[in-house]
């Protein structure tokens, strides 16, 4: 028992010391002035239970078990093929989010979890809101067919705002070609787990995301196909309270469980164990 209980630890705690995120000086939740380092220590989350937003290097830091991340197709970039202006120029866009350290709203690689060999993805919310390019499309379907041939495991870390419309129906596309990545998982049987966190929306959530063997939320997370406002004015219905919240989901069979993050990381131990 004391093996299981000191195995349980190192599995909570052995992604290391997660890097910095941009934060408010009150917590949304409770109101109470943030402590940076506390909240590190707890993967970001509150003492009331908020989940403030990361970026990828924190998901890898959390997921990934220290020293073992190898990224795949960082080298394949976004480019600018339609000439996009409004409301900006689209290639301005994202050679500043580079300048700024951010890669593209996917990366993707491989890592162990909990000793276990894993392919990772996680979105990126601060790049164009984490939405699905023509690049980010590519980098999951690789790592996904790499996954399927080797019969490795497929973790997939979701925060995104859908399709990026400064790529039109090129990056709409994504959505099918990785879908289709995703049935050869399933042909391979190979386990697929998605985290759902806030906020996914868009073509992410009418696909990929919720395709998984098992769909796991976040507390509090938006998950939807668009936005309230929006559906309000095409359906003419007045919408349920928090209709989009990863718990209004949870009872409604949209996901399967819903789990703090500071649990996260045991849970998918867990899960990949029960699958070998």
């Amino acid at each position: 028992m004391e093996a299981v209980k000191r195995r349980t630890a190192e599995i909570a705690v052995s992604g290391g010391k997660l890097p910095p995120v941009t934060l408010p000086s009150n917590c949304p939740g409770c109101g109470i002035a943030l402590e940076v380092e506390h909240l590190r220590k707890h993967a970001y989350v509150c003492t009331c239970g908020h989940h403030f937003r990361m970026g990828a290097d924190a998901w890898i830091a959390l997921i990934a078990d220290h020293g073992t991340w190898h990224e795949r197709w960082a080298d394949v970039r976004s480019h600018d093929l339609l000439n996009w202006k409004v409301p900006k120029p689209y290639q301005e866009t994202i050679e500043q989010l580079r300048k700024e350290g951010l890669n593209e709203a996917v990366r993707t690689g491989a890592c162990s979890l909990a000793g276990r060999h894993i392919w990772l993805a996680t979105f990126d919310f601060r790049f164009v809101g984490g939405t699905l390019s023509i690049v980010a499309g590519e980098r999951l379907a690789r790592g996904m067919e790499q996954a399927a041939a080797t019969r490795t495991p497929y973790v997939l870390i979701s925060a995104s705002g859908g399709a990026r419309m400064q790529e039109g129906v090129l990056a709409l596309m994504q959505m099918a070609k990785v879908n289709a990545a995703v049935g050869r998982l399933n042909a391979a049987r190979v386990p697929y787990l998605s985290v759902l966190t806030d906020p996914t929306f868009g073509g992410t959530a009418a696909s990929l995301a919720l395709l998984a063997d098992v769909n796991i939320a976040e507390p509090g997370a938006a998950i939807g196909f668009t936005g309230p406002r929006v559906i309000k004015q095409a359906t003419y219905a007045d919408l349920p309270a928090g209709f989009q919240s990863a718990e209004f989901q949870l009872a409604r069979g949209q996901v399967d469980m819903v789990v703090p993050r500071t649990e996260l990381r045991r849970l998918l131990a867990h899960l990949l164990e029960m699958h070998a």
